[in-house]
């Protein structure tokens, strides 16, 4: 004897699994990532506007920089600048670009001390053993530094006018441009050091050893075309020399060592350089 089937119903058994739709989305993992770079950022950015006395001693250091060098320097120089399509500017004028472009790089390169703070002291280490990828780490710090770095030159940039920088609406944007992309460079220069020099104190001591030559051997206070031709190439082999040389060129039209597309190739050649180390070092 024989059982007949049942009559089919139309409907499927309640835990079939369906090929149609995965369950998990492929774009999980980025999203994950994204996600963890967006929570390191935001701590870090609480952190740093919950620290008022830093952010006090940051504008007072751009205070000293706009009175020594632009206004005290200012009468006894004069004009710089002769050759160019900008033609001459007031040395004021000359030097607030790289005044700019001190603070910037500045605040970029010692983010990575707050890396190597974390990793020893802080959450890193527990936030090493989150299932997100280890990169996620440095480059939540570098958006919250980058991102931080680069208001602060907006809010620079509308000093301009007492500078003796006239802006148009365009040249602003790109500056802000300009700007952010070196404080992207150079917080992800400062993480690269945080990663290979694993001890806070050899960490400090390497990037105020490190930022005195670079910041003054940039052409940010002087012309790098008045200075001797050895000291011409220690110059070329700085990076912030291409940042300053770009925003220089932005905001005034002149004074350029190389054209402006040499300067984005290499800041973005370095971009990629330190980002692929950044990676190799952060591990997984």
């Amino acid at each position: 004897m024989t059982v007949a089937p049942a009559p089919p119903t139309g409907r499927l058994p309640r835990h079939a699994p369906d090929s149609a739709s995965p369950l998990t989305p492929a774009d999980a993992p980025l999203r994950t990532a994204l996600r963890a770079i967006a929570v390191i950022a935001h701590r870090d950015l609480l952190r740093q506007v919950k620290r008022p006395g830093v952010l006090l001693s940051q504008a007072v250091q751009i205070l000293f920089f706009v009175l020594v060098y632009a206004v005290g320097f200012d009468g006894m120089i004069g004009t710089v600048g002769a050759d160019g399509p900008g033609g001459p500017v007031e040395f004021s004028a000359y030097v607030f670009p790289g005044i700019i472009a001190i603070q910037v790089v500045s605040i970029g390169v010692a983010s990575g001390q707050t890396y190597a703070w974390d990793r020893e002291y802080g959450v890193l280490r527990e936030l090493i053993v989150a299932p997100v990828p280890r990169i996620c780490l440095p480059l939540g710090k570098v958006a919250a530094g980058a991102g931080m770095v680069t208001v602060q030159s907006v809010l620079m940039l509308a000093l301009s006018p007492l500078m003796g920088v006239h802006l148009t609406p365009l040249r602003f944007i790109a500056a802000v441009g300009c700007y952010g992309l070196a404080a992207t460079v150079f917080s992800v220069i400062g993480l690269c050091l945080a990663t290979v020099i694993t001890r806070v104190q050899t960490l400090q001591a390497t990037v105020q050893l490190a930022m005195f030559p670079m910041l003054f051997l940039s052409g940010s206070v002087f012309s790098p075309q008045d200075a001797p031709a050895w000291l011409g190439w220690i110059m070329h082999l700085n990076p912030m020399t291409y940042a300053v040389d770009l925003a220089r060129q932005t905001l005034l039209g002149s004074g350029g060592l190389l054209p402006l597309w040499a300067d984005l190739a290499v800041l973005g050649g370095i971009l990629l350089a330190v980002l692929a180390l950044l990676r190799l070092r952060s591990g997984r």
